[in-house]
């Protein structure tokens, strides 16, 4: 909703820095109002194009909404918009211009100076947000001539009738008209229509919300579009065969018995249901055996999942009782004990916390997770997921965020400690290419310390950075250049996965005092885990061996062909050594670090 009017609540709005300045000659909408008759034009600044122009209105726009819970956001939508509107004055857009200016008119009246002073500190020395600022307060200080007040009226009420569903804008428009003109006939007119516009746009933003918040717990019945197109639900002996087919088909994924693993099938399963269409009894039974599944290791937003899918291709199914009948039959277990409530009751702040907790602090689903603790009971992750919904796109603010997340993260346990100070890393990473000085310096630091803790993410493994493998949580161990074959105690059973890390700067020295090269190179040489002369920036080749470069990181399981470290799977033992054809040995150590991959 936009934010209570001046004329409702007077004292809470301030005019912003500039409020100090005359009033400026008598303009019309979309006229110049800093240049009076007689006055010279200060020359403009960098003339902007209509594409930067249309996204500075809708940063504008996004910030605008946002200033709905934090005001200070309006610094950054005028800012914007006195950017913008430049670039349509000069192309003579009129109506452009005059919907920007009443956009201008409505943030000045949300700013304040302190707000103002934060937004110009983190911008120090860039010019451009000075002149915006100005600009802006030029816009919503210039007089106007009350026989001007029905051609604004005029104006807004064009625009309503242009964008009927944009109530926002036609608040702000006649928001306005009502105060640039107040006690002239058309200002009370305004005034109701701007507050009736507000008024629609909180039951939109309302339905919105319900809307966006009818997935999980409030979905009911099947989707319209499959009205009369749904299969009956199949007869039990059918089902039991086709169950049967299932695990038959699956037989190898069911014999795996690890949690991990039985949440993989029931995706799996899952993943199948929408191109089994064509087989209904097979696809219930895919269905069935993916909500038994999942109920089995509590992954409840397979089950719910499930649950709605079921409803949306066999007649008869409600999605929420299916849930219910579903979820009541394990009610003792609390999380599924909250969902139950939350299918009959989604304010109930209680339950929104303890299955936000779930989705968010334990399964790192903060899409699901967030609002439900901005619904929640515990008042420090509401606040937190509050600031969440907002989208912080300024650096400080990102900043913020992520010390909100560090410091709730610290006092958290388990794995509801390593998914909080993983969204520190997150929003800390969103703000570090704009990071400068000491602040640049404490967020690194906190990084580093996060990540003593909690896995990096995103690592591109092939372009490693010292940084980046120090930081891998897993024990490094030396791979001697005097043995082809270390053994380091690794055996991997069948279907299982490791990655294979060398340190990025190690080398290890070669040695060939036999040989004379046809270039005169030396024959005693330091390389990498890649073979190559850092020296020299280049391979040596040789005939022999299986990989042909010289001090190449070999990598053999089973007593396979050797391969290049990286992503490894097979069976049997592994070894990790240089590559030595023709007689040559090694001195030295290159350090690895191996992840394990878990089980498909």
């Amino acid at each position: 909703m936009l934010g209570v009017m001046r004329f409702l609540v007077a004292t809470t709005c301030l005019m912003g820095p500039f409020a100090g300045q005359a009033a400026e000659a008598p303009v019309a909408p979309g006229g110049d109002p800093g240049t009076a008759p007689g006055q010279s034009v200060k020359a403009p600044a960098a003339a902007i194009g209509q594409s930067e122009a249309e996204q500075l209105v809708a940063v504008g726009r996004q910030a605008m909404q946002d200033s709905q819970k934090d005001p200070s956001r309006s610094v950054l939508a005028a800012v914007s918009f006195s950017k913008a509107i430049k670039y349509y004055e000069g192309a003579g857009d009129i109506d452009r211009v005059c919907d920007l200016e009443a956009n201008i008119f409505w943030c000045k009246k949300r700013m304040n100076l302190d707000d103002v002073k934060s937004f110009v500190a983190q911008k120090a020395g860039d010019t451009s947000i000075t002149d915006a600022l100005a600009k802006a307060d030029a816009v919503a200080t210039k007089a106007i001539p009350a026989s001007e007040a029905k051609n604004y009226f005029d104006r807004a009420e064009k625009f309503e009738k242009e964008h009927p569903e944009d109530f926002e804008q036609i608040s702000v428009h006649y928001f306005e008209v009502a105060e640039r003109f107040v006690g002239t006939e058309v200002s009370l007119e305004a005034q109701k229509r701007s507050l009736d516009a507000q008024q629609k746009q909180m039951k939109q933003i309302q339905t919105a919300k319900e809307t966006e918040r009818q997935t999980l717990f409030t979905r009911s019945a099947a989707a319209a579009a499959a009205a009369g197109q749904l299969a009956p639900v199949p007869a039990a002996a059918a089902l039991r065969t086709a169950v049967s087919s299932v695990r038959k088909l699956y037989k190898d994924n069911y014999a795996k018995t690890k949690p991990y693993q039985k949440r993989r099938l029931a995706a799996k399963l899952l993943e199948q249901v929408p191109a089994t269409k064509d087989d209904p009894v097979t696809q219930y039974a895919l269905l069935s055996e993916a909500i038994e599944l999942s109920v089995a290791v509590g992954d409840w937003y397979a089950t719910l999942n499930a649950c709605d899918l079921t409803s949306q291709y066999f007649a008869g199914i409600d999605a929420k009782a299916k849930k219910k009948e579903v979820l009541g039959k394990v009610h003792t277990i609390p999380t599924a004990q909250a969902i139950l409530k939350l299918l009959d009751n989604p304010e109930d702040a209680e339950a929104n916390s303890a299955v936000g907790k779930y989705f968010s602090l334990e399964g790192g689903n903060w899409d699901i997770g967030l609002p439900l603790l901005a619904h929640g009971s515990d008042a420090d992750l509401k606040a937190v997921a509050e600031m969440e919904s907002l989208k912080p796109t300024v650096a400080a603010e990102q900043v913020e965020l992520g010390d909100k997340w560090y410091g709730l993260g610290k006092k958290a346990k388990a794995a509801a400690q390593e998914n909080m100070l993983a969204r520190a890393v997150f929003w800390y990473q969103q703000a570090e290419p704009s990071l400068t000085g000491i602040t640049k310096e404490r967020v690194s630091q906190r990084m580093d310390e996060i990540y003593l803790q909690v896995p990096e993410t995103g690592v591109d493994y092939d372009h490693i950075t010292v940084k980046e493998w120090d930081r891998l949580l897993c024990k490094s161990i030396d791979i001697k250049a005097d043995n082809p074959t270390n053994d380091f105690g690794l055996v991997l059973t069948k279907g299982a996965k490791v990655r294979i890390v060398p340190h990025p700067t190690d080398v290890w020295t070669m040695h060939y005092e036999g040989w004379s090269w046809s270039d005169r190179a030396p024959n005693v040489f330091d390389t990498d885990q890649t073979g190559m002369i850092p020296k020299e920036h280049r391979n040596r080749f040789m005939n022999g061996g299986t990989l042909g470069i010289i001090g190449v990181m070999m990598v053999t399981v089973g007593g396979g062909t050797p391969m290049r470290p990286g992503l490894i799977e097979g069976e049997g033992k592994v070894t990790v050594g240089p590559n030595l054809p023709n007689g040559g040995h090694g001195a030295g150590k290159i350090r690895i670090k191996v992840i394990v991959i878990e089980e498909d």
